[in-house]
């Protein structure tokens, strides 16, 4: 099953949105990185390359992120893999709670990363278009 991690600049925030994705699909791994090491607002990279590391593998990560410093957080320790581990992390631009609860829900029913890959690539707002 995929794994999730919501990544913000605020433990509160993603501490919020896990309750919800737990309650929609309790049996789905949701990882959480939110606000400084000292618990300040703010985006913490060791703990997001911490969660990268220990789920880029088996059926996937995906991750969802709140603002620019998150996203490059999330960028530069997705960077760091190895290829076979990159190959199983997708890094998500789209809205933060409308697609983590929807893809959330369809892992628990068994979509595939490719699947998911799919339905993100597909939605109709994605912040990382602007990027490219």
């Amino acid at each position: 099953m995929i794994n999730i991690l919501l990544a913000s600049h605020s433990r509160k925030v993603v501490e919020g949105l896990r309750e919800v994705l737990v309650q929609m699909a309790p049996d789905v791994n949701i990882q959480i990185s939110g606000g400084d090491n000292e618990g300040n607002i703010g985006s913490n990279f060791e703990e997001i390359n911490e969660i990268i590391n220990k789920y880029a593998k088996d059926d996937g990560l995906v991750i969802f992120f709140d603002l620019g410093s998150a996203m490059l957080n999330c960028q530069m320790a997705i960077d760091m893999l190895d290829e076979e581990k990159k190959s199983k992390v997708y890094l998500s631009g789209t809205p933060l709670v409308e697609t983590s609860v929807q893809v959330a829900v369809n892992a628990s029913v068994g979509q595939t990363l490719e699947e998911t890959i799919e339905y993100l690539e597909n939605y109709p707002v994605n912040k990382l278009d602007n990027l490219n």
